[in-house]
């Protein structure tokens, strides 16, 4: 029996439509679901990764090697996950600055265990060393090559130095007072870091109040580690801290006070302009109680279409 066109239509064509339509909202929501599922599965187990979703599909990125296997399977056993895909990170731009009394460790660890050794190998005198690695990567050269490269920099009695080290090459940038003490310098470096080519930037010349550091990659330092533990992140709609909150900013001051005269902008994400900006306010606060000049903060807000997106509600630390 054929049925006229109005009930074709009514009755079976447009439920079919809306079914499709159903289908695409019902998917978004289960990808928003695995989205923070996969997330609290992650963290609970004290695995680190950048979480994609895809339907019933995962793609965790910038996965410690040696955890590949285990965020694997954590991610696996989540409901409602079809297909795994993990990527492990590359291994990262490592930043070493001393700066008078403050030595400055930048960069990313494969796991706690990394990092204790990274510690016990930096730890000399009476230099304070301020620890702002990430989890989840890896260390362009062992612990034990970062110690001694650590160990080159202090020996040479420069006062301002900065080390970055990627893709088997040392940068090494310094200024200081006579031939003698670079050439000291120099090849303290090279003995360390045998086998790595060295870039040399060590000029001589006076000294300067605010050292020669590579703001560039200390804004670069500042934002893989930012990123890496969750960034700067309020409560949907809130000014109430989410995450690691002030712990995390408190370790993004002790990296700036190596860098006295760079420019900060903190910028606030968020739907309510006086929201973001309370956010901003109260990120330099934390900034300021640590140390930080406030004449060198400035914020700016964002305007965000709405704050379901993690980053839509967060504040972003630019340095220049």
């Amino acid at each position: 029996m054929r049925l006229p066109h109005a009930v074709w239509i009514g009755g079976l064509l447009v439920p079919a439509l809306l079914a499709a339509t159903g289908v695409f909202v019902h998917g978004a929501g289960i990808e928003r679901t695995l989205d923070a599922d996969v997330r609290t599965a992650l963290g609970k187990a004290g695995y680190h990764g950048v979480v994609a979703v895809s339907g019933r599909s995962v793609v965790v990125s910038e996965v410690s090697p040696r955890s590949a296997d285990a965020v694997r399977a954590v991610v696996s056993d989540v409901s409602g996950v079809g297909d795994t895909d993990v990527r492990t990170a590359e291994p990262e731009q490592l930043l070493v600055a001393l700066r008078g009394a403050e030595l400055l460790l930048s960069g990313a660890v494969a796991d706690d265990v990394e990092r204790r050794a990274l510690l016990d190998v930096t730890k000399a005198g009476d230099h304070r060393v301020t620890a702002a690695l990430r989890l989840g990567g890896t260390l362009p050269i062992p612990p034990a090559v970062v110690g001694r490269l650590v160990e080159a920099v202090l020996s040479a009695k420069v006062s301002d130095v900065t080390a970055t080290v990627h893709n088997g090459q040392v940068a090494v940038a310094a200024r200081v007072p006579d031939e003698e003490r670079a050439k000291a310098l120099r090849d303290a470096v090279r003995s360390a870091t045998n086998g790595l080519q060295v870039t040399d930037r060590v000029e001589v010349g006076p000294s300067t109040v605010a050292g020669d550091l590579n703001v560039e990659a200390l804004h670069d330092s500042i934002s893989r580690m930012v990123d890496g533990n969750g960034a700067i992140r309020f409560v949907q709609g809130t000014t109430a801290w989410e995450g690691h909150g002030t712990v995390l900013v408190q370790r993004v001051a002790r990296m700036l006070l190596v860098a006295p005269r760079a420019s900060i902008t903190l910028v606030a994400h968020g739907t309510d302009p006086q929201v973001a900006e309370k956010r901003a306010q109260m990120v330099r606060d934390v900034l300021v109680g640590q140390g930080v000049s406030p004449a060198l903060i400035a914020t700016e807000t964002r305007p965000a279409p709405d704050e379901y997106d993690p980053a839509t509600r967060q504040v972003d630390v630019v340095v220049r």
